[in-house]
């Protein structure tokens, strides 16, 4: 008889609607509020390791081959350069020779000769500590009020994986451009590839090809 009556109690019946009504709403609405909160917390992840990403770029240099009409032949990332072909070694030894021994008749050209030089050094080698001491023996800033010296790469020839020959020759002229001298000289190089990671690096060497070690004498 009780059983009875609490089927049709009004109270339980009205309890029962509102849970069938709103309990389902409840129940999803407490499951969108979790779904946001884990949305929020990823998002806050995602901003946070792009935020550590963009302090960590780094540059990746690519090297650009044209041909002789400007046309572009060949695209590569400086990684992937390889230190047997001559090509790469003979470039960086003839702009470092050039920039080294060349002498103009003007101290702004003379000071960007030096820097381009100093960026195929290996920092602290004992290519960059022979080159130290020579600027300071035979300053060029003090040759370029007394004369010009032109430079001219006659011969690039491999030794071995590392060491290069170089045969060049200086011509030295006076103020007046009268001819004073000419001599050839041959040098034996060692180099090694460091890959730039800066712009700074890129912008001074590019391929990233560095002397670290040298010597050369007048060919009598």
């Amino acid at each position: 008889m009780s059983k009875k009556i609490d089927e049709t109690n009004p109270y339980l019946d009205a309890k029962r609607e509102w849970l069938e009504r709103y309990g389902n709403y409840i129940s999803q609405k407490r499951n969108w509020q979790i779904i946001a909160v884990l949305s929020a917390i990823i998002s806050l992840i995602c901003v946070i390791f792009l935020g550590y990403s963009t302090t960590q770029n780094k540059l990746i240099p690519y090297v650009i081959e044209v041909d002789k009409l400007g046309n572009t032949s060949k695209v590569g990332v400086v990684q992937n350069i390889d230190l047997k072909n001559p090509n790469v070694i003979k470039y960086s030894l003839n702009t470092f020779i050039y920039s080294w021994r060349s002498v103009w008749g003007d101290i702004e050209i003379q000071r960007k000769f030096i820097f381009d030089a100093y960026a195929y050094l290996e920092p602290n080698s004992k290519a960059f500590n022979f080159i130290n001491e020579e600027y300071r023996e035979k300053n060029p800033f003090k040759q370029v009020s007394k004369k010009n010296v032109r430079v001219k790469v006659k011969s690039i020839v491999p030794q071995n994986a590392d060491t290069w020959q170089v045969e060049w020759e200086e011509e030295t002229r006076n103020l007046k451009e009268e001819i004073i001298s000419q001599i050839t000289y041959r040098g034996f190089f060692q180099v090694k590839q460091i890959v730039p990671t800066t712009e700074e690096q890129i912008l001074k060497n590019p391929l990233g090809i560095f002397i670290f070690d040298l010597n050369y004498a007048k060919i009598l």
